[in-house]
């Protein structure tokens, strides 16, 4: 169940810059709970691959399902794995989706890397960017905990998303 991050999205509604704050500030218990949907409704992987900021939801799917965690450094870059190259099937975690850019670049040096990103699971998306689409694209499932809409008066909990496209919450 997703209730602590609803709660604490809907604390910060409609302002964008308290709802990243908020994001930086959730307990890792509550990332679990996130964890937790995402690791019913994922394929067979071996790797987490974790955006700036989406670490603790990345461990906690990680400890969930056995898989092993790559943090993205400040410039982008994958770490350096002393056991030689990780190969096999991954997730792209990612706190707060937007335009999909940065998820895009870590696709591309995941797969530089020998990984297959199959799905990318996201803690609050934004409805109205293009970071689904553009994932989607790629091939990639997306998998979001919470939409937000961005409306005139400022974000909003998302009530307009087809079926198909549901939330794991």
């Amino acid at each position: 169940m997703t209730l602590a991050l609803r709660t604490a999205v809907a604390a910060t509604l409609p302002s964008e810059e308290r709802l990243d704050l908020q994001l930086a500030a959730l307990p890792e218990r509550d990332w679990a709970e996130v964890a937790a949907l995402f690791a019913r409704d994922l394929p067979e992987l071996e790797v987490a691959v974790a955006l700036p900021g989406a670490e603790p939801l990345a461990h906690a799917l990680g400890r969930l399902r056995g898989l092993t965690v790559l943090e993205v450094q400040a410039d982008g870059r994958l770490p350096e794995r002393v056991e030689g190259p990780v190969l096999g099937d991954a997730v792209i975690v990612t706190r707060h989706l937007t335009d999909g850019l940065a998820e895009l670049e870590l696709l591309l040096r995941a797969e530089a890397a020998a990984l297959r990103v199959r799905a990318v699971a996201v803690g609050v998306e934004r409805t109205n960017c293009p970071g689904r689409t553009r994932l989607e694209l790629q091939g990639l499932r997306v998998l979001s905990a919470v939409a937000l809409a961005d409306t005139p008066t400022g974000l909003k909990f998302e009530q307009r998303v087809p079926t198909k496209l549901r939330r794991v919450s």
